[in-house]
C-alpha cells in the first residue's frame, strides 16, 4: 500500500530522534478565528488555519526534521482535497504531515473501497511531489518585514501569532531572534517589528537602530523606550506616531499592542503593500512561500489555496526580474511552461486552472 509513494513510517513516540515533532491544526477555511460567525467583510476572506508559520518556526529553534501532528478535525471526514491542503501546508513550509485518516477514510481503505483508494493515491502522490522537491526547503526565504522576538514565555503568544497572522495578511517575514542576532540579520528587508513585553537590551536596539538610519522602519511600542530622531507627525494608521531617523522611520505605538491581528495588519498598512513580495488576483483565501536558490538565479513560488476548489484563472505577480517561469502541481509534478509579462522590477504570471496546490519555478 505504501510502494512508490515517498510515505515514511515512523514511530511517533521516537519522532523526537529524528526530528522535532509539533501539535498543530487542522488547516483549512473556517468561518471566523474564533469559530462563530465569520469575521470577514463583503470583500474579505473567510479566516484560515494554517501550520506554515509553526513549521518555520520550530525549524528555526531546532535544525532537523519537522513533523506536524495534524488530525482532522473532531475525526470528522476530509475530502482528497482537504488531505491535499493539510500535507501542502506543512510541506511548503519544509515541514513533514504525520499522517493520520479519518476514521471513515480508514475503513474504506482497507475495504478496498473505490473512492477511498483513490483519495489515499492523492496522498501519495502529494507525499512523493514534496520528496523530489525538498530541496526547497534549503533555498533562502524572502522577506519583507522582519519580526524579532524570543517567541517564549510572556512573548509567547504575540510572537507567534504575528508569525501565524502575517502569514494571512499576505506579509512575507523573516523569523529573528533577539537573543541570538547575526550581523546580517537584517539585510534586505524593509521593516522590522518589535513587540516583545520586555525592553531590548543595549546591542539590539544599537543594531535595530543603525538599521533604521539606513533606510528600514521600526514598528514598535512604548517598550522600547526613547528613540532619537525627529517628530514627523502622526503615522499612516491612527493610534501611531512617526520618527525620522537617518533615512528611515521609527513607528511608536500609542499604547502596547494586546491584539496581535490588529498590530499585523496595522504593520502591513504602515509598510505599504506597494513592496509585497507576491500578490495573487482571483485566488480566495491562498498563502505563499517564495525562496531563493543559492545561486539567486534560480526561484520558487508555492502556492496553496484553501478553499476545496482552485481558481480558475489566476495570476500572480512576482517580485524580482525574472525571464521564465513553469508551473508544477502535484497532478501534472513535470514543469511546464506558462505566460509571464515584465512589470519593471516584478513579472506577472498568468496560471492555468489548478487545485489546492501549484508551484511557480523561476529563471533569472
Amino acid at each position: 500500500m505504501l510502494r512508490d509513494t515517498a510515505i515514511e513510517v515512523i514511530d511517533p513516540a521516537a519522532a523526537g530522534s529524528g526530528g522535532t515533532l509539533v501539535k498543530g491544526v487542522w488547516p483549512g477555511v473556517r468561518m471566523s478565528r474564533r469559530g462563530a460567525d465569520a469575521d470577514a467583510g463583503p470583500t474579505g476572506v473567510a479566516w484560515v488555519d494554517s501550520n506554515a508559520w509553526l513549521a518555520r518556526l520550530t525549524a528555526a529553534r531546532h535544525p532537523g526534521a519537522v513533523w506536524i501532528d495534524a488530525p482532522p478535525e473532531g475525526n470528522r471526514p476530509g475530502t482528497p482535497q482537504q488531505y491535499l491542503i493539510t500535507m501542502a501546508d506543512s510541506a511548503a513550509a519544509g515541514a513533514r504531515w504525520l499522517i493520520t485518516l479519518d476514521n471513515a477514510l480508514a475503513v474504506g481503505i482497507a475495504g478496498r473501497d473505490p473512492k477511498s483508494l483513490a483519495a489515499w493515491r492523492r496522498i501519495g502522490e502529494a507525499s512523493r511531489f514534496f520528496a523530489e522537491h525538498a530541496g526547497w526547503a534549503e533555498w533562502a526565504p524572502q522577506a519583507v518585514v522582519g519580526v524579532i522576538s524570543d517567541f517564549a514565555g510572556t512573548n509567547e503568544f504575540m510572537g507567534q501569532e504575528l508569525l501565524n497572522l502575517l502569514d494571512r495578511a499576505g506579509q512575507h517575514y523573516r523569523i529573528v531572534f533577539k537573543n541570538r542576532m547575526t550581523a546580517d540579520a537584517l539585510t534586505g528587508l524593509r521593516a522590522v517589528l518589535y513587540a516583545d513585553q520586555d525592553p531590548p537590551s543595549a546591542a539590539l536596539r544599537k543594531q535595530v537602530l543603525a538599521f533604521v538610519e539606513s533606510g528600514g522602519r521600526l514598528i514598535t511600542a512604548p517598550v522600547w523606550g526613547e528613540t532619537p530622531g525627529k517628530l514627523s507627525g502622526p503615522a499612516a494608521v491612527p493610534g501611531y506616531t512617526e520618527r525620522a531617523l537617518g533615512k528611515g522611520r521609527v513607528t511608536m505605538a500609542a499604547a502596547a499592542p494586546d491584539d496581535p491581528y490588529v498590530l499585523a495588519n496595522d504593520s502591513v498598512v504602515l509598510v505599504s503593500h506597494r513592496y509585497d513580495l507576491v500578490r495573487c488576483w482571483n485566488s480566495g483565501a491562498f498563502w505563499s512561500y517564495y525562496t531563493l536558490a543559492p545561486d539567486r538565479a534560480r526561484a520558487a513560488v508555492q502556492l496553496l489555496f484553501y478553499a476545496d476548489r482552485g481558481p480558475d484563472a489566476a495570476s500572480v505577480r512576482v517580485v524580482g526580474r525574472w525571464r521564465k517561469a513553469t508551473i508544477s502541481t502535484i497532478e501534472e509534478p513535470a514543469p511546464m511552461p506558462v505566460k509571464l509579462e515584465t512589470q519593471g522590477e516584478a513579472v506577472e504570471i498568468y496560471l492555468p486552472q489548478v487545485s489546492q496546490y501549484a508551484a511557480l519555478q523561476l529563471e533569472g
